[in-house]
């Protein structure tokens, strides 16, 4: 009976360890994406900079021990065992021990060491007990955006920017950074309540009309996406067949209408800018010079964590004059740069049977939004670089373990969202 009781406080203890970790794992992510967004003033950058190594003192131990190697998969588990080795592998190459290169790989997101770390995090203890913070994480951000928008609506809307960050940079930051994880609460819509699915409707469209006004096509294409696999979502989970199409058609009449309209009355105003460069083509050159840097091993095991390729002219988003550079905006290439296509296909081993085992081997809507979402990133990987360290990317990997558990499959939405409740 001691036994028993010992066990029984054991467990309990270790159950309230870990619903620690998880806190403070949030919470320094919280600190580090937040402080990371600011476009700060080129003197104030240091500070925010301070403030992502306080947070990532937060976050790394209770990451650290939130890891336990544990899979319901097995095919998951060796192919993520040769995806992690490349993953260090690729940080061991070209690392650079000097002080400016350490900074930049700790706070500089996009770019940073811990893009190969995030994977980690679909063996965090008990992901699933905990996944009601992870959607308090992104109502947060959602108000983070909101208040940034409101300081800084020169630089999203006009285009003026006093800050050291160009208005471009503020745009893809806003948007990757904090708005795109809202269209996970849409697509996970029965576990919530109306007043959060019509906040976080509010804040995609409202994200789809300042990408549009800044002329970010990419970002277009994506926040689209996201809108119309929502409504998918909905529309085959819900009952009522004739009137969610009689709906649908008017809705879709009206949209039409609307922006035709809306547009041809501001296309020279308002949406100038897209009118402009609806047409542009501005990455055939940049691919190019891409191909003619990249050796034939180098594209098979790309050139580490600070690869970079010739490609003389301006950063758009950093605002420099260039030789080398580190970023290509297609997001396959971007991984080929760094780790070449044996990471790509390592990657797109682990995912693909995850989406159609997530849509088409479960019985809940969270496996399938899970699935739909790794999906649109697979997609996206075209259009933009996705595998930046932030939320939007987590989520990837969240739901890469929620689409190889069989336990998750198996449940009924009703059993979901009472263990969401319950956590």
């Amino acid at each position: 009976m001691v036994d028993v009781k010992d066990r029984s406080y054991s467990e309990s203890k270790s159950s309230l360890l870990t619903s620690v970790a998880w806190n403070f794992f949030w919470l320094g992510f919280l600190i580090y994406t937040i402080s990371y967004s600011h476009p700060s003033d080129y003197n104030e950058i240091k500070y925010y900079q301070a403030i992502q190594i306080v947070a990532i003192l937060i976050f790394v131990p209770a990451a650290i021990y939130l890891i336990r190697w544990s899979f319901e998969n097995v095919y998951l588990k060796v192919i993520f065992l040769f995806y992690l080795l490349w993953s260090f592998f690729t940080i061991f190459r070209g690392f650079q021990f000097d002080f400016d290169s350490i900074k930049a790989t700790l706070v500089n997101a996009p770019f940073s060491i811990f893009i190969y770390f995030a994977p980690l995090i679909l063996i965090f203890k008990d992901g699933f007990a905990n996944i009601k913070k992870l959607f308090y994480v992104i109502i947060i951000l959602d108000s983070v955006f909101i208040l940034y928008v409101i300081l800084f609506r020169e630089a999203v809307f006009l285009g003026i920017s006093p800050f050291y960050r160009l208005p471009s940079w503020i745009t893809e930051t806003f948007t990757h950074f904090l708005c795109f994880p809202t269209a996970f609460i849409l697509l996970t819509y029965l576990y919530h309540k109306k007043p959060i699915i019509f906040f976080s409707l509010f804040i995609v469209i409202f994200t789809f009309l300042i990408v549009t006004i800044r002329a970010r096509r990419g970002l277009m294409f994506m926040t689209l996406c996201f809108m119309v696999f929502a409504y998918l979502n909905f529309y085959f989970t819900n009952k009522g067949k004739i009137l969610k199409v009689l709906i649908s058609i008017a809705l879709l009449l009206f949209v039409i209408a609307y922006a035709y309209t809306t547009y041809s009355r501001h296309q020279y105003g308002t949406f100038g800018l897209i009118t402009s460069r609806i047409d542009e083509d501005t990455r055939r050159g940049v691919v190019d010079y891409f191909y003619s840097s990249m050796s034939t091993n180098d594209l098979i095991i790309g050139r580490g964590i600070n690869g970079a390729y010739y490609c003389p002219g301006i950063d758009e988003i950093a605002g420099s004059v260039t030789v080398m550079r580190s970023v290509i905006e297609t997001g396959y290439l971007q991984i080929v740069l760094k780790s070449g296509f044996i990471s790509l296909i390592l990657y797109l081993l682990i995912t693909i049977p995850a989406i159609f085992i997530g849509l088409f081997s479960s019985k809940n809507l969270l496996s399938k939004a899970s699935a739909i979402w790794i999906f649109l990133y697979t997609i996206f990987l075209y259009p933009t670089y996705v595998n930046m360290f932030s939320l939007t990317y987590l989520l990837i990997w969240i739901s890469v373990g929620i689409c190889y558990s069989r336990t998750i499959r198996g449940k009924s939405d009703e059993d979901i969202e009472a263990l969401i409740q319950k956590s």
